[in-house]
């Protein structure tokens, strides 16, 4: 524009007549990418003089593209008003309609949000394997719709089928299929475990297991299995459930007991009388016929019973004491 502006005053200054300049031509572009549902003029030629650029046609299919040759050019040039000095009829250029893929992430929560409503469990792992979205057109604000799920519970696997809206056009359609599992902390056998046999901690263990996988009634906590006897033989690596364990009592109400008193480096150890039955683990009520006292205790063994720290002594009433065959001066 400077060189311009000077130009033009130096003719002025020479006493010469001052022409128009001529505007920049228009030039062909090779290729285009057509990021709209319509084609634009400037999608076909750069330089174009200001306000002449506008809609001309319908942009090639989505993942499509279009080749539009020499005459074609020369015809649209010559509509349009473009200025295309080197028109010819070998020239040719290329529109391509802008696309992108569905992602796994634009669709999964839709799916889990779905699901949820059909009670699906917060903690679920919800999987799309071998997930191939569909190509779309660019435009900007297109996302999937989710249109319809079919979901079964007892085998833990969905069908999810989506739309994509489309202005003036038909809309497209797509499926996804995934799997539903929960992640279950499920007591197992750590070796095989023979009928009637008292369960410990070192014959068991606590793995995550596929809920699809798990029986009914499985067992995820330790300590209700510890103590405890199989009622049949388990193999190992099998999770256990409550119909395969029998409760068992280690002490039974009215067994004589060891009571172990643990207190600032002190261990103590005083004979008890069990108010109560219990399997391994369990407390239970110990009374010390010698102060006439019951604490609470945790069973420890077949004749062990560990007092618990803090556990504040109560009086025996003469109930307990008679079951428990404790004379007294009012039972003398």
């Amino acid at each position: 524009m400077i060189l311009k502006a000077r130009l033009i005053l130096a003719a002025v200054a020479l006493g010469l007549s001052v022409a128009s300049l001529p505007s920049a031509a228009a030039t062909l572009r090779r290729a285009a990418i057509v990021h709209r549902a319509q084609v634009r003029l400037s999608d076909l030629f750069a330089d174009l003089a200001p306000g002449q650029d506008c809609d001309i046609g319908p942009a090639p299919a989505v993942g499509q593209s279009q080749i539009i040759e020499g005459p074609q050019l020369e015809a649209i040039a010559t509509q349009f008003g473009v200025d295309w000095p080197d028109a010819s009829e070998t020239a040719r250029m290329t529109l391509t309609r802008a696309t992108r893929t569905i992602t796994r992430d634009e669709i999964m929560p839709l799916i889990t949000t779905e699901l949820k409503k059909r009670g699906a469990a917060d903690n679920v792992t919800i999987d799309v394997p071998n997930f191939s979205g569909p190509a779309i057109a660019e435009e900007q604000g297109i996302t999937p719709e989710l249109a319809s799920l079919v979901y079964d519970a007892s085998h833990g696997r969905f069908s999810a089928y989506f739309t994509i809206p489309a202005d003036g056009g038909t809309s497209t359609s797509f499926r996804a299929d995934g799997t539903v599992s929960t992640h279950v902390d499920a007591v197992t056998a750590l070796h095989d475990l023979s009928p009637g046999q008292v369960i410990n901690r070192a014959d068991i263990d606590v793995e995550s297991k596929d809920s699809r996988t798990l029986p009914a009634h499985v067992l995820t906590d330790p300590d209700a299995v510890i103590g405890q006897a199989a009622r049949h033989a388990v193999s190992a690596g099998n999770p256990l459930t409550s119909e395969q364990i029998i409760h068992i009592d280690l002490v039974e109400k009215g067994a004589p007991v060891i009571l172990d008193v643990s207190s600032t480096g002190l261990h103590l150890t005083a004979t008890g009388i069990a108010v109560d039955s219990g399997a391994l683990g369990e407390r239970i009520h110990v009374l010390n016929p010698a102060s006439h006292m019951i604490v609470v205790g945790q069973i420890v063994d077949r004749t062990r019973v560990e007092v618990l720290p803090g556990s504040t002594p109560m009086p025996a009433d003469q109930h307990v004491l008679r079951v428990a065959g404790v004379r007294t001066q009012k039972n003398i």
